[in-house]
């Protein structure tokens, strides 16, 4: 399965995978077992927690193939026998991880939707209980007990490496061009064509865009700013075509999908790479995370490996 890092106030934990509990802490849901760890049983129901409070963390939904769901077990084995080894080697207790659970539910979690009503029907919506969620959340505080102690020798990149990496993905700290553009949208093709004409003979942009404009910047006279110059970075397809052949001081008009387009370039601003100096510090934290990333695999394969382990039946 795809591992990210969780959305909403999870993220905030520091976690470094998206790897759902299964309750190690508490009795074994009933259940046919897909799986078990040290002789204690991962069931159905608690696989199909794991991928409910995933996909509710994630905002999207897992893949329902074969190849996701075999994934999805083996990340919850990994975690069960991570949680189970943290446990025995009292790097947190189950009552400490619960503590913390309802702390960051109560402080992070329900004030990003709402308060406690509004998670509570969030949930609802989810069809989920807020026991799962509790569950869900407890373990990841033993998770991440476990990756605090994997990770702790773990050292920051040295300014070399940060160098090097930088000199290695420029590409990824580039800037595209942009364009400042002034755009009125119109409903019919007679009225673009209108506009534009007296565009053409010395019309004021602004004034035609607060008379004639039916988007929302006409209160500004028409101004969109700076746009990247691509059809994915914030310019329409439509509007994307339209600039590449005009130069600054030029109109031209395009069908959008909110009407006819009469649009106007104004100025443009060259494509530029980052300086290593202005991104050092976000390159740091990749390669730190990276790093973090190795040493806490590394260790939970090891866990992994020291347990006895059975997947299916």
């Amino acid at each position: 399965m795809k591992r990210k890092n969780m959305g909403m106030a999870i993220g905030a934990v520091g976690l470094m995978t998206v790897i759902a509990g299964c309750g190690t802490g508490t009795k074994a849901a009933s259940g046919t077992p897909v799986a078990t760890v040290q002789n204690v049983p991962i069931t159905q129901a608690q696989l199909a927690n794991f991928v409910a409070m995933t996909e509710f963390f994630q905002g999207t939904t897992l893949p329902n193939t074969a190849k996701e769901k075999s994934l999805e077990v083996k990340a919850l084995v990994q975690q069960t026998a991570v949680n189970q080894w943290a446990l025995a080697h009292h790097l947190i207790t189950q009552k400490k991880a619960t503590s913390q659970a309802k702390s960051i539910i109560s402080s992070q979690i329900e004030a990003q939707v709402g308060g406690a009503k509004g998670l509570t029907s969030l949930l609802k919506s989810k069809k989920l209980a807020m026991g799962t969620l509790d569950t869900y959340v407890s373990d990841q505080m033993i998770t991440q007990s476990a990756f605090t102690y994997a990770t702790k020798s773990v050292k920051s990149p040295t300014t070399a490496e940060e160098q090097s990496y930088y000199n290695q993905n420029k590409s990824s700290f580039a800037n595209p061009p942009q364009d400042e553009i002034n755009d009125i949208v119109v409903k019919t093709q007679a009225q673009a064509k209108s506009i534009l004409n007296q565009l053409l003979h010395g019309g004021n942009f602004a004034q035609l865009a607060k008379k004639d404009s039916t988007s929302s910047t006409a209160k500004s006279g028409g101004s969109l700013g700076y746009l990247p110059v691509s059809a994915s970075g914030g310019m329409s397809q439509g509007m994307y075509g339209a600039v590449q052949s005009m130069k600054p001081g030029q109109y031209n008009t395009y069908q959008g999908s909110q009407g006819y387009h009469v649009i106007q370039l104004v100025a443009t601003k060259p494509a530029t790479t980052q300086s290593f100096s202005k991104v050092q510090s976000q390159i740091q934290q990749t390669l730190l995370t990276q790093a973090q990333d190795t040493a806490y695999q590394a260790f939970a394969s090891k866990i992994q490996k020291s347990m006895k382990v059975t997947i299916g039946k």
